[in-house]
């Protein structure tokens, strides 16, 4: 028997399909974008910062977007976000930098992060991190994911920063998969064999919209 389908996504992935020639289009923002070779470099954390806000841009009022329109919002990011020597290697120094950004949007945003500690017996359960997950989902809410170790996953880089945008699950004993943008591309990844193997950890970050009183 076809055990039933668990599903979480963002409600308009398309808002963050991003055009880059007639016909063609890139799943999120790419950090190949940025003009020099050390933000192309190390640009993954201000780029998934940068994907996330434009999500939210685009809810106020979606349209299509070229990649020549992003480039001034990954510039301020940058700015922002800034990575050093190690990268952006914390969920602090992501959530610190996207905090300076916040008050720019003529809306307000909530953060909400999960760590992943390097030690093992430390982490959140594989349930705990799905509850979060699809909590930041069902709010539609797209989750940069800090993975510093791809453990046993092999379609992953590591010490790097991802957009995440949707989870799935066929039954409670099948893997939990969660679909990923980054470089352009959209894949799936198994999270419990991640969570299981990361030998570095990493962290979860979502931000979600603040109901105003009367609203």
């Amino acid at each position: 028997m076809r055990q039933p389908l668990t599903k979480y996504a963002i409600r308009n992935p398309e808002y963050l399909h991003i055009n880059t020639k007639e016909d063609s289009f890139a799943y999120g923002l790419d950090q190949e974008w940025y003009p020099t070779l050390w933000q192309r470099r190390a640009g993954c954390g201000p780029t998934t910062a940068s994907t996330l806000m434009l999500y939210f841009l685009q809810k106020e009022g979606p349209r299509t977007i070229h990649k020549e329109e992003v480039l001034p919002l990954m510039e301020e990011l940058w700015k922002l976000v800034t990575p050093g020597i190690m990268g952006v290697h914390l969920v602090s120094q992501f959530t610190r930098g996207v905090a300076s950004y916040l008050p720019k949007l003529p809306f307000a945003l909530t953060e909400q992060t999960l760590s992943i500690p390097k030690t093992k017996g430390a982490r959140p359960t594989l349930a705990q991190v799905v509850e979060f997950l699809s909590t930041s989902l069902l709010s539609d809410s797209p989750v940069a994911f800090l993975n510093l170790s791809k453990g046993s996953v092999t379609n992953l880089y590591e010490w790097h920063w991802v957009t995440l945008v949707g989870l799935e699950q066929e039954g409670e004993d099948k893997p939990v998969l969660v679909t990923l943008y980054d470089a352009s591309q959209a894949w799936k990844i198994d999270l419990g064999l991640w969570l299981e193997t990361t030998t570095r950890g990493g962290g979860f970050v979502s931000y979600h919209p603040v109901l105003q009183r009367g609203a």
